[in-house]
Order: C-alpha cells, then sequence, then structure tokens
C-alpha cells in the first residue's frame, strides 16, 4: 500500500496540526502518513493557506 507524507522546503515532515499550532519534525518516522494522495493534497493546500507553509507530497516507502 501507497503512503504519502508532506515535506517542507527546511527538509522537515508535516507531523500534526492542532488548535493553531503546527508541528514538524526533520525524522520521516514521525511524519503524519497520508493513506490517500487526494487527501495528502488537500492538506498540503489547507496548510499553504492557514499557515504560509509550502510542502511537498512524497511517497513513503516503510
Amino acid at each position: 500500500m501507497t503512503e504519502y507524507v508532506l515535506l517542507t522546503d527546511n527538509q522537515d515532515y508535516f507531523v500534526e496540526y492542532l488548535i493553531g499550532e503546527l508541528v514538524l519534525s526533520s525524522s520521516i518516522s514521525e511524519a503524519m502518513k497520508f493513506d490517500d494522495e487526494h487527501l495528502a493534497l488537500r492538506f498540503k493546500q489547507m496548510l499553504h493557506s492557514s499557515c504560509k507553509l509550502i510542502t511537498s507530497v512524497n511517497t513513503y516507502i516503510g
């Protein structure tokens, strides 16, 4: 099964976004994994709109 993660320009991975607080990590093992590419893309757009965070959707092979 293919999973996806969001990677920032600074090479950090998106972990979570709760109550306006953005959590990033340099470790891919801590990254939030999406099993649907469309959901990952929607999250990417939401993070850009609400946090001005630029990310890319990348395949996760675990």
